[in-house]
């Protein structure tokens, strides 16, 4: 290890474009890009690895779309020719991916996960769970949980979010990537229900999230509207500026299936949800239960209609209660789950892997 600050170089995920997944800047471009980071490591960033001098090199994910063994065994060679320690990068529990896992190219990328872990001097997850899960391949793991980057947060503070007036509509909102519309499709039987009762009264917004036209097809009857950043603003920096900056939910939903792959989720919802104000529904799941304080900064639901019709009716009655889950959630994530305040968990890290 170099006697000054130590030296890291970050190999983070992309797609066919060659930018950064969303993913990617969550769990290490932001990170190591932020100020009280970079102030005790020295850091680089690329799509790919140069032999640069370095002390630790972390490989993200699967890293590349035309990624191979072969291409990842000699990155791993480079690594280790250059003196310097690699950790891997992971926020999925790939081994528990449902049908994917059967299919051929499902089965290479569990070849090339194994692989990474086991080759990998350390790596870093997302929760608890996922580090159980992957033990067997890598006894040296280290859990990160997610933050958000304090500099892309157009939000309020808790003391201006304040509850609609009487004769403003209830907006619903949920916002997610385009893998989740069996979670949805869970919470749907409610929506109807709620809807119903309410008649206009209320609006759903959805961002993102749902990908089946018989999804869509299946919303037909609810009031709902789907928004969408300009093409500019879709990679995650501008869009979450985006979303902080125009998202104004009274009721946020984040429906979770529960299944071997789910329980390894973290928390991410909630601090995006947290960040513009908005009063969570949250599946009763192992993502949620360590962060989420029932009817505190969240509502923590049973994944059946009848607790999400409970849920979303609760709150939809009682805008005091709406107000101080809300209030309670973004005082949370300013005082816990920023960058600007996680910053030395990073930093710690980075020096415990090169102990």
């Amino acid at each position: 290890m170099s006697t000054s600050r130590p030296r890291l170089h970050v190999v983070y995920e992309y797609g066919a474009d060659a930018r950064p997944f969303s993913a990617s800047y969550i769990r290490l471009i932001r990170p190591f890009t932020h100020p009280r980071v970079q102030a005790h490591l020295e850091v680089s960033l690329d799509l790919r690895y140069e032999n640069q001098p370095v002390d630790l090199v972390i490989l993200d994910r699967l890293w590349r779309p035309d990624v191979t063994l072969e291409r990842a065994g000699e990155l791993v060679q480079r690594v280790r020719e250059q003196g310097a320690r690699l950790v891997y990068a992971l926020d999925d529990n790939f081994f528990d991916h449902g049908l994917e896992d059967q299919a051929e190219a499902g089965t290479e990328r569990l070849q090339l996960v194994a692989y990474l872990l086991r080759l990998a001097h350390g790596a870093i997850v997302t929760t608890p769970a996922l580090r159980e899960r992957l033990l067997s391949y890598n006894p040296n793991i280290l859990v990160l949980a997610n933050q958000l980057d304090e500099r892309l947060l157009v939000g309020r503070s808790p003391a201006q979010l304040a509850p609609p007036r009487p004769d403003e509509r209830l907006v619903l909102g949920y916002m997610g990537t385009f893998t989740h519309d069996e979670d949805f499709l869970m919470l749907l039987p409610a929506l109807q229900a709620v809807c119903k009762r309410h008649p206009g009264k209320l609006e759903l917004q959805v961002v993102g999230g749902l990908r089946a036209e018989a999804t869509k097809k299946a919303l037909a009857d609810l009031p709902v509207r789907y928004l969408y950043p300009r093409p500019e603003e879709h990679e995650y920096p501008m869009f979450m500026i985006w979303f902080t900056s125009q998202m104004r939910w009274d009721i946020a939903l984040a429906p979770l299936c529960d299944n071997p792959f789910t329980r390894c989720k973290s928390d991410i919802k909630f601090l995006d949800y947290a960040a513009i104000g908005a009063a969570g529904i949250y599946s009763q799941s192992t993502a949620y239960s360590a962060t989420v304080a029932h009817r505190e900064n969240g509502w923590l639901a049973e994944n059946t209609p009848a607790a999400w019709e409970e849920a979303l009716e609760t709150l939809l009655a009682n805008a005091e209660l709406r107000l101080h889950i809300a209030r309670s959630a973004t005082r949370y994530l300013y005082n816990e789950r920023t960058l600007t305040q996680r910053a030395p968990d990073w930093v710690a890290a980075v020096r415990t892997l090169l102990a």
